[in-house]
This record gives structure tokens, C-alpha cells and sequence, in this order.
């Protein structure tokens, strides 16, 4: 039950998953004892007065879309109307703190989205920009080196791939 327009008021949204959304980003935001605080209340983000009351987030937000999860559009300020939509996982990845945002010839979107966009590892684009002091530019236009991952013992079929010899049936120490 919960007071709603003057009333009480049964949501019957109990077990949902746009009700446990709203708990999850409550205990997030205002437990200190929740696992995620630290990166939530912790560090400022705060839930509107309003929603405080799961029928007022309801409201605002409407029942969650299948494959959607609750998304702020910045990242440093507080769970409100304004500032939430239901996101796609896709759109979330490019919405964190630790985001890379790259813009070439115009365009400026998460290096997730340019590695997908160019076929090119994302880990191995993050090395050449992060690692190795890299342009936009070049990490995005330089082909990627296939490389044999096959171990030089492996391929000379003398020894499988748990180090044993192949054939005699007994271990070279």
C-alpha cells in the first residue's frame, strides 16, 4: 500500500521489474549499507522527493519496456523525471563514467560503437588510445595485425595443447 493522491492505494506492480527498478535505485541511492552506494549516495546522486513514492516514479516513468533498464541522461546528477529514460543496454554502455567518447571526421560516439562500427577489438582500440598515446585519427584508421595465437610448439605438432608430447604417452620433464 502506498499513499497516493491523498488515498491508499494498492499499485498491484508488486514484484515487477519496473518495481524492483525503483527499489534498486532507492537502496543504490540512500543505503549506505547497499554494495552500490558508494558509487551512487555516495558520491551525490540523489532520488527527487517525488519519487520516494513508487506510484509517483510509476507516473513519471511508466511501466518498463521489455529489454529496457532505467538510464540517467547525465551520469553526475539525480534520479528525476528530467533527467531518467528506459534505455536499451547499447545506449547505457555509452552513458558511464568511465565512457570514452571519440570523435572523428564529425562524429563523436563511444569507442564501444566505433569499435563495433570499424571491426575492430574494442580492447584493442582502448590499448592504442589509453596504452600507447595514440591520435583519434590513427587508432581508427590503422588495420589490426592478425596474429597466429597458435604456440610454436603447438605448431610443430611435436607437443599438444597441455604441453605433452604427442605419440609416446609419457611426459619430457
Amino acid at each position: 500500500m502506498t499513499k497516493y493522491g491523498g488515498k491508499i492505494t494498492k499499485h498491484g506492480m508488486s514484484g515487477t521489474k519496473t518495481n524492483q527498478t525503483w527499489a534498486d535505485m532507492i537502496q543504490r541511492c540512500l543505503n549506505p549499507n547497499n554494495k552500490q552506494y558508494h558509487d551512487y549516495g555516495g558520491r551525490g546522486i540523489t532520488v527527487c522527493k517525488r519519487w520516494l513514492t513508487f506510484a509517483y516514479f510509476l507516473d513519471d516513468m511508466g511501466v518498463a519496456p521489455e529489454g529496457m533498464a532505467l538510464d540517467r541522461k547525465n551520469n553526475n546528477s539525480g534520479y528525476c523525471k528530467r533527467n531518467c529514460r528506459w534505455a536499451t543496454r547499447r545506449q547505457q554502455e555509452g552513458n558511464k563514467r568511465n565512457t570514452l567518447m571519440l570523435t572523428f571526421r564529425g562524429k563523436t560516439q563511444p569507442l564501444m560503437c566505433w569499435a563495433r562500427e570499424l571491426g575492430i577489438n574494442h580492447i584493442t582500440l582502448r590499448g592504442r588510445i589509453v596504452l600507447y598515446g595514440w591520435s583519434t585519427r590513427k587508432a581508427l584508421t590503422t588495420p589490426v595485425i592478425k596474429r597466429n595465437l597458435v604456440h610454436p610448439r603447438w605448431h610443430s605438432g611435436e607437443f599438444d595443447r597441455n604441453n605433452k608430447p604427442r605419440g609416446s604417452g609419457r611426459q619430457v620433464f
